[in-house]
């Protein structure tokens, strides 16, 4: 009778035993399925697709306007005329057309050079625009396109300075004084470049031409076409070396990177202003 009981306890111990490990078996071999889809979603192909589904092409064109960044104080391509508080110049022209072409209305957005990259990573705008030059340090952060418009860096100054300023060499001595705006490519070749230079960086990118004219500094190493312009108004001024720059350089616009749907249409616009002279249409106005 007792070996009857032991043999029912075994028994009974062993039949709950092999239960539970079933149960544990059955959800040890239910879990993969759910990891399964997890990592299914994200996948490379899914992740990409999810990607192209939420182009900030798409965006724009739901929310019906694009939000354009720039400076304001690079003629001829942005200036915030202080009478009528609206911008104007090349770009300008040239996003009212992005805009028509979108089917859109465009904002514009105030940043400067020191802020335009964090600005445009910190979504203030969907793309940056004004002046701003192709490189490949700015290309490791953002999309830069392809460019719109040559032109090199060379040195404004005074006009009847127009022979003492013709090399590196002649500008990169202590007694020359040079006036640059913050945080763009012309303070960085200013920074390379010139470093034996008495350099001061002034806030205000509009008041350096002015400055030199008036004797307060020396040169204002600019772009080609800005010096060009500030020559142009100023009988004062002097564009040198505009046809043997120090650099060769290209103008683009910058979006946020990894977006391929929004920078393939970007490219393609930019291929059709071409084609159609539109964009020779804008330059004619601001540049001849």
């Amino acid at each position: 009778m007792a070996k009857n009981w032991k043999k029912g306890l075994i028994a009974g111990v062993l039949s709950l035993s092999l239960v539970a490990t079933g149960f544990a078996a059955n959800e040890v071999l239910r879990t993969p399925d759910v990891s399964a889809k997890s990592a299914a979603s994200h996948a490379p192909g899914q992740v990409k697709k999810q990607q192209q589904e939420q182009s900030q092409l798409d965006e724009i064109i739901k929310r019906g306007y694009i939000r354009v960044g720039m400076t304001g104080d690079y003629k001829p391509f942005t200036y915030l005329n202080p009478e009528t508080n609206e911008y104007e110049g090349y770009d300008v022209d040239a996003m009212l057309e992005l805009g028509k072409d979108l089917g859109v209305e465009v904002q514009f957005v105030q940043t400067s050079w020191s802020t335009m990259m964090k600005d445009l990573l910190d979504d203030k705008f969907d793309i940056a625009v004004g002046g701003v030059t192709r490189n490949t340090d700015r290309q490791k952060t953002a999309y830069v396109s392809q460019g719109y418009m040559s032109f090199g860096k060379a040195p404004l100054i005074r006009q009847e300075d127009k022979d003492k300023y013709l090399t590196i060499e002649d500008i990169n001595k202590p007694t020359v004084r040079i006036g640059v705006n913050p945080g763009g490519t012309n303070e960085v070749f200013v920074r390379q470049h010139l470093t034996k230079a008495n350099v001061t960086v002034v806030p205000n990118n509009l008041d350096i031409p002015h400055l030199v004219a008036d004797g307060t500094y020396d040169v204002m190493i600019t772009d080609t076409i800005e010096a060009i312009t500030y020559a142009k108004a100023d009988s004062r001024l002097y564009a040198a070396l505009t046809d043997a720059p120090f650099t060769n350089n290209e103008k683009g616009y910058m979006i946020p990177r990894g977006d391929f749907a929004y920078a393939s249409f970007l490219e393609m616009w930019m291929d059709e202003m071409k084609l159609q002279g539109r964009f020779a249409e804008i330059e004619k106005k601001w540049l001849e």
